[in-house]
């Protein structure tokens, strides 16, 4: 057969010699394979270490507190002088487990490949079309749902300090809780932020700030505001006290004066860099698509109406664990199936071709075994925005 689907590309990918590295082109591919639901990239970076699995396959992890301290100036030393030591401070830690999580799969039976040998002849033996098909069908619904996942857990982490799992179908369990001090759970200040019209959130927020800096941890640590969506347009924007800010600054700038109590987000930026002691702000928005067995529907890995006051920058490192399939399949796989593993980043690809009773099946799976975990937890505040002090 001069075109013949099984000397194609497209087949290739399931072949153990060429698959893997036709596989890792198209994940590594921006034009192909996109990040969709990139949440949990903005707060935590990817761990270089691979946390070793137990001999029961399970793999657990330790999170020290990554210090934060402020630098001193340098002492003035005679010549050959020695440095002052600076002592080492206690380490605080939590442990937890790292899941091992996998997306819907995809499988191709023996008509409809047959189907696909009509179409590649169709094409004279063009392929392009059907590995940019699979490319958007297959791995990048893969790759969304594991970005979900994580944006899910990276969310709970953030505005919870702990992680449970109890979406999709098969397990769910208790993966950790970080080990937040109890006095970095609070409350949003003299009044609720949900009271509008007496809360004074600007000076509670700079309240809240020169609290923990000064009397809690005492350094000046450089901190953001988190605050969910939400919360962001019903409570801040509709603030009396921010609204009076920001026409205030406005008047001051010569920028257009408000006829109306409604201000933007791009109004509030502009206006609350000037004012003193509140750290930047980041709005949170963050959604993820869930299926619970009957119906689909949006979920929120977000804490409802809590802001997060933490330390600028990653919140933490997204630890993670080696797949298992891929180590124990080569060594002790049926002979009767084959199976190539490609990976990138955090997800691995696995494709396999097995047997459907007296015909073959070709599978794509999209796996990974990660979970974001936070490291500067003694410095992280969860504020409850609709109780007041």
């Amino acid at each position: 057969m001069k075109y013949d689907i099984n000397n194609s590309r497209f087949a290739k990918l399931w072949d153990s010699t060429e698959g893997r590295e036709l596989i890792s082109i198209i994940l590594n591919s921006p034009d192909m394979f996109k990040a969709n639901y990139n949440f949990w990239r903005t707060e935590f970076t990817v761990d270089p270490q691979i946390t070793e699995r137990q001999s029961d396959g399970e793999a657990t992890f330790v999170v020290n507190q990554r210090e934060i301290d402020q630098a001193v100036m340098m002492d003035m030393r005679a010549p050959l002088g020695d440095s002052d030591q600076m002592d080492k401070k206690g380490i605080a830690r939590y442990t937890g487990s790292i899941p091992d999580f996998i997306a819907k799969g995809w499988r191709e039976q023996a008509m409809e490949r047959e189907f696909r040998q009509k179409m590649y002849e169709e094409a004279f033996g063009n392929d392009t079309a059907m590995i940019a098909l699979y490319a958007t069908d297959v791995l990048q619904k893969g790759r969304d749902a594991a970005d979900m996942t994580l944006s899910n857990m990276a969310a709970q982490a953030l505005s919870k300090g702990k992680v449970i799992w109890n979406y999709g179908v098969g397990i769910t369990n208790y993966l950790y809780k970080a080990d937040i001090p109890d006095a970095n759970f609070t409350n949003g200040g003299t009044v609720a932020w949900s009271d509008t019209t007496n809360c004074k959130l600007l000076d509670q927020m700079a309240a809240k700030e020169q609290h923990y800096k000064e009397d809690v941890w005492g350094k000046d640590v450089s901190l953001i505001w988190e605050i969910p969506q939400d919360v962001f347009v019903n409570y801040v924007l509709k603030n009396a006290q921010v609204i009076e800010w920001v026409k205030s600054w406005r008047t001051i700038n010569d920028k257009p004066v408000l006829t109306t109590m409604n201000i933007t987000e791009e109004m509030f930026r502009e206006a609350i860099a000037s004012f003193p002691g509140v750290s930047p702000i980041k709005v949170v928005r963050e959604k993820q698509r869930d299926f619970n067995g009957d119906s689909f529907s949006m979920v929120s890995g977000w804490d409802s109406n809590k802001a997060v006051l933490r330390p600028a920058g990653y919140a933490g490192v997204v630890k993670r664990a080696s797949i298992l399939d891929a180590q124990i399949y080569p060594k002790y796989g049926s002979s009767t199936q084959s199976r190539v593993f490609a990976s990138y980043d955090v997800y691995t690809v696995m494709n396999t071709v097995l047997n459907n009773g007296n015909l073959k099946e070709w599978h794509t799976d999209v796996m990974m075994s990660a979970i974001p975990v936070l490291d500067e937890f003694q410095y992280h505040v969860i504020v409850n925005t609709v109780a007041a002090d």
